[in-house]
């Protein structure tokens, strides 16, 4: 731009608006803006080039298109001024609009104009004006504030148990009457199941379970968004991939609760996201029907956690996860033979040597036999005779059967009645106090007495609660495991499905020698009730 021409006010005239201003009461429409700054050039003689337009881009940083624009052309020499309605227009970062206006702006040569403040970088008394400043910092703080409110909304809403997610979780779809409730979506909640039983009970993993969803076709989750919402989606509707797999085994509200914060915007500046600790996630247990079970769901996480590949021979351990050493408690191991037996030895031996911990050796085979004869024996004695299974299971867990659970229902009752009679004798010893029938030494030393029957009534009250939850929990318990037992009517060998449906852990001693033989001791311990 030649020396004729700087004397020629040309602007840029920039305009922006954005959701952090949508409560500001200075803040209007881009074409509100327009008109004011058109008004404000044509009465001053300046120039338009032209109108940069932002429209739904924050202040807080200066990533937006059309302010890029307006700078390149600023250093092509297209324009020597800027104009904008006020200081919060070109933008709410208190440091980044202080270095425009006192560094970078000045070293182009250009002429800041803010109508609204009354800034006019060709006053020379600019650098010295403390509003500037203090302006620039009112504006960075109205987004800070907007941010940390609607942070606190949200917590607001997460903690009262409302979902506030864009979208629901595969298997759930947003209720029609509140979109802050979660309803099973009956078209995927059994896909969701599946993938669960999978995991937990065919010993499958991400990689083999998204294989299986792809070959059968089942549409993924993104795919099955996009066709609820009428939106065409680019890639393969069917392809399942392990992180998609693997998302849903984290995902909680599988199990009914609703889980928020676990990723914040690094701040209200940024748009970084970064995770939050698990301790500061917000979960509300039970708030939506849960597509999970508790039984189910550490199933599949322990089956996952603790799986083994097929190994280079062909050979598949069906005893993945569930062998542990009776003396250090930790996993035992399988070491493949090409042409000889499979056998498990202890993990601890294996890596820090009999220092730490004895072999536990034991072949495949033998294990495979003494497991399937507990098994079978388990199952047979259920549907032999299920009422005598029960008694005896009750009685090797501290229980009793259901007269035991009544009487201590009785006891409980007498203790209540207990209780409530001594309370009504200590009023009737307080109104005798009153009207002097007792003194104060009479009545202190018999409502002592009172006081301590009734402090060991309410203990030995709070006692049988506690045995009597305990159980009736026991026998949930197994009933529960009969429950399981009953889908198993014969046994005949012994496969993952099986193994992960009833058996906690198998416990494996050390072999020892008992005259000419040499035994071993193995302990089957069976889900919700334990070793038999």
């Amino acid at each position: 731009m030649n020396s004729r021409e700087q004397s020629k006010m040309i602007a840029g005239c920039y305009c922006r608006l954005s959701d952090d201003d949508a409560h500001d009461g200075t803040s209007i429409s881009i074409e509100t803006q327009i008109k004011i700054l058109g008004d404000y050039c044509r009465d001053n003689g300046i120039h338009v080039h032209s109108y940069y337009r932002d429209d739904g881009f924050t202040g807080t940083n200066f990533n937006r298109p059309s302010f890029r624009q307006m700078m390149q052309d600023a250093e092509a020499g297209a324009i020597n001024t800027i104009v904008v309605k006020d200081l919060s227009r070109f933008g709410r970062n208190y440091v980044q609009v202080g270095t425009y206006l006192s560094d970078i702006l000045p070293a182009m040569n250009i002429r800041f104009i803010a109508i609204g403040d009354n800034v006019d970088s060709a006053s020379n008394n600019l650098d010295y004006d403390l509003m500037v400043p203090i302006k620039n910092i009112f504006n960075e703080h109205y987004p800070a504030e907007c941010s940390r409110k609607t942070r606190q909304a949200f917590i607001a809403k997460a903690q009262s148990g409302e979902f506030i997610g864009s979208q629901a979780p595969y298997g759930y779809r947003k209720s029609k009457s509140d979109k802050h409730v979660l309803e099973i979506d009956e078209a995927t909640a059994p896909v969701v199941l599946e993938i669960f039983h999978m995991a937990a009970y065919k010993g499958y993993g991400y990689n083999k379970i998204a294989r299986v969803l792809t070959e059968r076709k089942i549409i993924t989750p993104a795919a099955y968004q996009a066709q609820q919402a009428g939106r065409e989606y680019p890639k393969d509707p069917y392809e399942w991939n392990l992180t998609t797999v693997w998302k849903m085994f984290e995902n909680q509200t599988y199990l009914g609760h609703l889980v928020s914060g676990k990723r914040r915007k690094a701040s209200f500046k940024s748009k970084r996201i970064v995770k939050q600790d698990e301790d500061q996630w917000i979960v509300v247990k039970d708030m939506f029907p849960a597509l999970v079970s508790e039984q189910l769901w550490n199933d599949a996480k322990n089956c996952l956690n603790s799986r083994k590949r097929e190994s280079k021979f062909g050979f598949v351990n069906i005893f993945a996860g569930l062998l542990k050493c009776e003396h250090c408690g930790y996993a035992l191991c399988i070491s493949n033979v090409k042409e000889g037996a499979n056998y498990f030895v202890c993990n601890t031996y294996s890596k820090k040597g009999k220092a730490y911990c004895t072999s536990h050796y034991t072949l495949y085979d033998e294990l495979y036999a003494a497991v399937l004869a507990d098994i079978r024996q388990v199952v047979t004695g259920i549907h032999y005779n299920k009422e005598e299974f029960v008694q005896k299971i009750l009685a090797k867990l501290g229980s009793k059967d259901d007269s035991g659970t009544k009487r201590i229902e009785q006891e409980i009752r007498l203790l209540e009645t207990k209780i409530m009679e001594l309370g009504n004798k200590f009023d009737r010893l307080y109104d005798d106090r009153l009207e002097g029938i007792l003194s104060d030494r009479k009545f202190r030393e018999l409502s002592a007495r009172c006081e301590a029957e009734q402090d060991e009534a309410e203990t030995q009250l709070a006692e049988l609660r506690i045995k009597l939850a305990q159980q009736d929990e026991t026998v949930q318990d197994v009933q529960n495991f009969i429950n399981l037992a009953d889908t198993y009517r014969e046994v005949t060998e012994l496969d993952t499905d099986l193994l992960n449906h009833l058996v906690s852990k198998i416990v494996v001693g050390e072999r020892v020698k008992d005259g000419a033989d040499v035994v071993q001791k193995i302990t089957v311990h069976y889900k919700f009730i334990g070793a038999l």
